[in-house]
C-alpha cells in the first residue's frame, strides 16, 4: 500500500472542490479528512453530538488538521430512533444502520450550507458488522439523501467509483484498500501524515455496550419524563454515574466523581428528578426518578450514605431537593443511622457500574 498522498491540482481556487468530512474524534474519520486534505480539496469537519455519544476532544482533532469544525447535535429524533429503529440493533442496542442513515441525513443539510459537494467518512469495509459491510454500506446510501455522494479514502479503492471521481476531483489510485477490523495499517499512515490527536482506537459507541444497553432499555420501558426538555436531561445522564433501581418505579443515579457531580447538579433542575446531597458529610450527589415514599427517600439516603464519608460517628444527614418550576423549590432535611447494605445495593444495580 503506497502510503505517500499525492496531490490533486487545480487551476485556481475556484474550481477546487469543497467536501464535508465526518469526525468522531476517533483514528480512521481524522485520516480521511487528512488524506481529502492532502489532495488538495477544501476540507470542513462535521461532529455529530448526541447524549450517547463517547467523550472526544474532536476539537483537538480538528486543530491538528487545521479545518473548520461543524458541531451539530442529533437531537432529540435521534433519542427516539434509538428507542425504536425500523432496521433493527446489532448485538446490544445499536442500530447502527438507522443510524447511520440519519447522520447522513444532517450531513446533507450541512453540505448545502457550506455549498460543499461530497461527504468524506472513515469507514473501512469489514471493521463493524453492522454498518459496514458492502452491502449494508450500499443499502445505507440508497435509503439517505446522499447516494454517489459519499468518499471513503480509506477503502473506496474496494468500492464502486463515487461522484469525486468521476468528477475527477480523485483519482482511483490515490484510494486505499483497507479492510477488517485491524488498525495496523491506519497506524503506518498515521505516522506518515504526523496525526496524533485522536481517542484511542479501542474506543467505540456507547450504544454497543451491554452495560449502557442496560441503562437504555430501563430508560425507555420506565419512562419517568414529563416533557422534551426531562426526556433529554435524563438521556444526558445515561452515561453518568451509577445506576440503581429501588423497585419498578423508581431508579437513582450516584455520582461517581467530582466532574460527574458537577454535571448531575446541572442537568438536575431540568430533568424532573429529586437531587439528594451530603450535608454533615463528604460525598458524591444522586438523583432519583419515580414516585417517592418516605421509606425511598430513607433507602437512597441510605444509599447516598454508602458512598459517602463522616469524621464522627453521628448520622448522614441529607438533603433532597425537588424543583418544580424555575420559581419553586421545596428541599427538606432526611437523617439515617447506618449505609445501605452491600447485598442490597448490589440487587438494585442496573448493569455493571
Amino acid at each position: 500500500m503506497n502510503l505517500i498522498p499525492s496531490q490533486n491540482s487545480f487551476s485556481n481556487a475556484a474550481e477546487s472542490p469543497k467536501a464535508i468530512a465526518l469526525l468522531s474524534g476517533g483514528l480512521d474519520s481524522a485520516l480521511a479528512a487528512a488524506l481529502v486534505k492532502s489532495w488538495g480539496i477544501k476540507t470542513i469537519g462535521l461532529h455529530l453530538t448526541s447524549p450517547f455519544s463517547c467523550l472526544v476532544e474532536v476539537e483537538e482533532v480538528a486543530q491538528e488538521l487545521n479545518i473548520k469544525l461543524v458541531i451539530k447535535d442529533k437531537g432529540e429524533a435521534f433519542v427516539d430512533l434509538v428507542g425504536a429503529p425500523k432496521y433493527g440493533y446489532g448485538s446490544q442496542m445499536n442500530p447502527c444502520i438507522d443510524c447511520r442513515i440519519y447522520m447522513f441525513d444532517i450531513a446533507e443539510k450541512v453540505l448545502k450550507a457550506e455549498k460543499a459537494d461530497f461527504i468524506v467518512t472513515g469507514e473501512v469495509v469489514g471493521q463493524r458488522p453492522l454498518s459496514q459491510t458492502k452491502s449494508n454500506i450500499t443499502f445505507i446510501e440508497r435509503k439517505s439523501p446522499l447516494e454517489h455522494r459519499v468518499l471513503r479514502p480509506l477503502c473506496g479503492g474496494n468500492l464502486p467509483p463515487t461522484l469525486a471521481e468521476e468528477k475527477g476531483w480523485i483519482q482511483r489510485e490515490q484510494l486505499l484498500k483497507i479492510s477488517g477490523r485491524g488498525r495496523t495499517e491506519q497506524l503506518a499512515l498515521a505516522k506518515k501524515l504526523s496525526i496524533s490527536a485522536f481517542s484511542s482506537p479501542g474506543g467505540g459507541c456507547l450504544l454497543t455496550e451491554a452495560a449502557f444497553s442496560e441503562r437504555l432499555k430501563d430508560f425507555y420501558t420506565f419512562t419517568s419524563y414529563r416533557s422534551s426538555e426531562e426526556k433529554m436531561a435524563q438521556a444526558k445522564m445515561l452515561r453518568l454515574g451509577r445506576h440503581f433501581k429501588i423497585d419498578r418505579s423508581l431508579k437513582v443515579i450516584v455520582a461517581r466523581t467530582d466532574s460527574e457531580t458537577q454535571e448531575i447538579t446541572a442537568l438536575w433542575p431540568s430533568s424532573g428528578a429529586t437531587l439528594y446531597e451530603p450535608i454533615n458529610y463528604k460525598g458524591p450527589v444522586a438523583v432519583s426518578f419515580g414516585t417517592l415514599s418516605l421509606e425511598h427517600k430513607t433507602q437512597i439516603a441510605r444509599l447516598l450514605a454508602r458512598y459517602g464519608r463522616r469524621n464522627h460517628l453521628e448520622p448522614f444527614i441529607t438533603r433532597l431537593k425537588t424543583q418544580f418550576s424555575s420559581m419553586k423549590q421545596i428541599e427538606e432535611l432526611l437523617q439515617v443511622e447506618t449505609p445501605v447494605a452491600e447485598s442490597t445495593l448490589n440487587s438494585w444495580r442496573i448493569g455493571t457500574t
